[in-house]
């Protein structure tokens, strides 16, 4: 458990989301250097790196993790990356991501990762969705986020990747939410999806497992609030074998609203002759 202060680069941006397969055209440099932006860092890319920081305690004392997403990173922003006891709760630890703010706290709670118990995950419909990954792709991810632990960056990864097979329901819609969903983002409205908050189940005994040349994600999508709020499901397995459950809140944001919330590139004075 420790702490780290980073700066994300936007080749480290590029290669995570390559890694990762987010194709969210705010982490593009040409896109978004053409509207005078610094790229938004992928907040799975902060919150893996952060929870890599307890790598230690998450593959021993603990089965829970619970994130909440505040406010965005950009390239170049000099970030404080934590995961420290919790001063009030020893049995936990804390994550942040502090730039000018805590990216990983909400007004109401923060991020933690702790041991909860009676915490299985509940039976739904399940669409499974098999993600095909590369040996390329998990280690690439492992180098950026710092980890020496093979089967926490594995676990990591499994986590982030969720996100590509969540977007990939939504463009290939099997369901009347996963549709709407589809309809809200796949549009000419300009309405992106982003997590807000996040609750991850895994077993008691930490999932050590090996990916090969693919991850099961079975999934279940729920309205909360049409246009705005919606809930996704997921469990995770491979080869049979359930790494996690997860509850991930989704909230379609205006990608205006989203640029403008994005650093601006001062523009360099020209030299004095």
């Amino acid at each position: 458990m420790r702490q780290k202060k980073v700066v994300f680069s936007e080749q480290e941006i590029v290669e995570f989301c390559k890694a990762t397969k987010d194709t969210n055209q705010i982490h593009d440099p040409v896109v978004m250097g053409g509207l005078g932006k610094h790229v938004i860092v992928p907040g799975m890319f902060a919150l893996s790196f952060t929870m890599n920081l307890s790598a230690d305690f998450l593959r021993t004392n603990a089965n829970t993790i619970s994130v909440f997403f505040n406010s965005l990173i950009s390239s170049g922003d000099l970030v404080t990356l934590s995961a420290l006891p919790d001063p009030q709760c020893s049995d936990e630890v804390r994550l942040s991501a502090v730039h000018e703010k805590d990216t990983l706290t909400s007004k109401d709670d923060y991020s933690r990762i702790y041991h909860k118990h009676q915490c299985q995950g509940s039976d739904y419909p399940w669409i499974l969705r098999r993600s095909e990954v590369s040996e390329g792709q998990i280690k690439k991810f492992a180098s950026l986020i710092k980890a020496t632990d093979t089967d926490v960056a594995q676990f990591l990864f499994a986590i982030a990747y969720a996100s590509n097979a969540l977007l990939f329901s939504i463009r290939n819609p099997k369901t009347e939410v996963e549709a709407e969903i589809d309809q809200l983002i796949n549009t000419d409205q300009g309405i992106s999806p982003f997590y807000h908050k996040l609750e991850i189940h895994f077993p008691e005994e930490f999932p050590v497992f090996t990916i090969k040349d693919s991850m099961d994600y079975y999934i279940h999508y729920e309205r909360e609030k049409k246009n705005r709020l919606y809930v996704a499901h997921v469990r995770c397995e491979i080869s049979g074998k359930i790494i996690f459950h997860a509850k991930i809140s989704l909230m379609g944001i205006a990608d205006h609203l989203i640029i403008r919330m994005a650093k601006e590139i001062r523009q360099q004075a020209n030299p004095v002759q």
